[in-house]
């Protein structure tokens, strides 16, 4: 008896007729992937093609050679998966299954849209991690232990690290010495809590050049908002740092030429002041010798002086008296640089009564016109802030227009602790140029012949006020010139 193998049965037709109108596409193919059957799922995806071979319907994915890859894993005789574009254009997942006799149970899975997300992601990863590397800074991922766990091409250069698996798993703190190690400390403890660490520090490069570096430790946290690792960013600062710290050298050599200079400056004028004083008054008794020899000539041998000599005459007397003026108020100056007396409570109203008795005689040839507000108490010494005020008031006097009489106002307000004064004529002005000069000493603006003066005034007045701890200036206004200066109040502390 002779046994004959059984042939394996053909595909059912029953099962044709299920898969016509199933959705998924879905064919018998050929080991040599000559199509045998398709439902019309499969005419759909291959775009009412009617090609018999299935490695000339589909496409590799990149380029791929299908036909190459169908014969290869056909050969294996077991399930596999394929990713192919379709004549569509659309991306498929091919599942290939051997079924009897010799055939293979192919359906297609539309994953396009799946897969072109993923290569888009994929591509976007591509160009960050493109830009991190070519970054100048060195950019690391930590563990939460502060472990090493990735590290960018431009920061190994900066580094100086030829191979990173020299340095993967590595204890980042213990790259940093000194104290420099406890600010990387602090820092990692701040990303740690999620927080952004900063410090500066030194750490030589992994061949051992001295390097300076801007550290930012920073939380990487996951979908749910836990910190899973940690981002460290260094910035090699050495350039800037070298410049800091020879900047910092020049500015303490700069320092130290200031104060020495400064030292310079007030011993010289401690002696220029000194000889302006005795100077000053060493020339006392010579002015006072020329004015009584020239009184006594001009008494004695008044007859036998012609008009001329008189004239001569004169000129001795009016130069003799114009220098003891300049003398005396250049002493006065001298004076208030060396004799400060303390500061006191004072009602201004004191002072002012004392300028205006000393200005009585000009006040009536004038026929000036003064009013003032009332006045407050501020701090300071009686003697000295009359001073100021006759000075001010004198200096309103004397500027005038032809013609017009003056008219003097000084009024008062309170700011930010401090009272502010304002002395406001109506004489001839200052020009804006000269707003700054007039408080120079010995500066003038107008010939003597015209107004009378040393041009000590108000340098006198301004230094006055400036060690009452107060400012002084001037401004042009349409009527003539307002002088404003400036007193502290006087507190209840300060009468105790």
């Amino acid at each position: 008896m002779t046994l004959t193998p059984r042939a394996e049965p053909e595909p059912s037709e029953g099962f044709n007729s299920w898969a016509e109108f199933l959705p998924l596409p879905t064919a018998r193919i050929h080991a040599n992937g000559t199509l045998i059957w398709a439902n019309r799922a499969w005419a759909d995806l291959n775009a009412s093609e009617q090609s018999s071979d299935l490695t000339s319907t589909f496409s590799g994915m990149h380029g791929q050679d299908f036909k190459g890859r169908w014969l290869a894993d056909v050969a294996a005789q077991a399930p596999f998966q394929l990713l192919v574009r379709a004549p569509t254009g659309r991306i498929q997942r091919l599942h290939a299954s051997p079924i009897p006799a010799g055939q293979w149970l192919v359906t297609c899975t539309d994953v396009h849209d799946q897969v072109q997300e993923e290569l888009d992601l994929q591509r976007e990863c591509h160009k960050l991690q493109t830009i991190i590397d070519a970054n100048a800074d060195c950019i690391k991922v930590l563990s939460l232990d502060g472990l090493l766990l990735s590290m960018n091409v431009g920061g190994m250069k900066v580094l100086e690290v030829d191979d990173f698996q020299a340095c993967l798993n590595a204890v980042w703190p213990t790259f940093w010495q000194g104290e420099t190690r406890e600010l990387a400390d602090h820092a990692l403890d701040e990303a740690r809590q999620g927080r952004v660490g900063i410090f500066e520090g030194f750490c030589p490069t992994m061949k051992g050049t001295p390097k300076w570096w801007e550290v930012t430790l920073s939380p990487i946290r996951n979908q749910d908002g836990e910190v899973i690792n940690l981002l460290s960013t260094s910035r090699d600062i050495t350039q800037r740092h070298e410049f800091q710290e020879e900047l910092k050298a020049l500015n303490s050599t700069l320092e130290e030429r200031i104060l020495q200079r400064t030292q310079e400056l007030q011993r010289s004028n401690e002696e220029l002041e000194r000889f302006a004083y005795v100077a000053a008054h060493d020339l006392q008794e010579p002015l006072r010798t020329v004015q009584s020899f020239s009184e006594l000539l001009g008494k004695r041998y008044a007859e036998q002086i012609d008009e001329r000599g008189r004239k001569y005459l004169d000129l001795i007397q009016s130069g003799a008296t114009r220098m003891k003026v300049q003398v005396n108020d250049l002493l006065s100056y001298s004076r208030l640089r060396h004799e400060q007396p303390p500061l006191q409570p004072i009602s201004l109203e004191i002072p002012l009564r004392e300028a205006l008795l000393r200005l009585k005689g000009r006040m009536r040839e004038t026929e000036a016109e003064f009013t003032y507000d009332p006045l407050p108490t501020v701090l300071g010494d009686g003697a000295q802030l009359a001073q100021v005020l006759q000075n001010l008031i004198s200096n309103a006097l004397k500027f005038t227009r032809r013609g017009v009489k003056p008219c003097v106002r000084l009024t008062t307000r309170q700011e930010n602790g401090e009272w502010h004064f304002t002395l406001s004529d109506n004489g001839i002005g200052i020009e804006e140029a000269y707003l700054e000069q007039i408080f120079q000493m010995f500066k003038r603006l107008n010939a003597r012949e015209q107004y009378e003066g040393t041009g000590m005034g108000l340098p006198i007045a301004a230094h006055i006020v400036k060690h009452h701890g107060g400012r002084i200036w001037a401004e042009r206004t349409p009527e003539g010139t307002n002088f404003h200066f400036t007193l502290k109040a006087a507190s209840i502390s300060d009468a105790v």
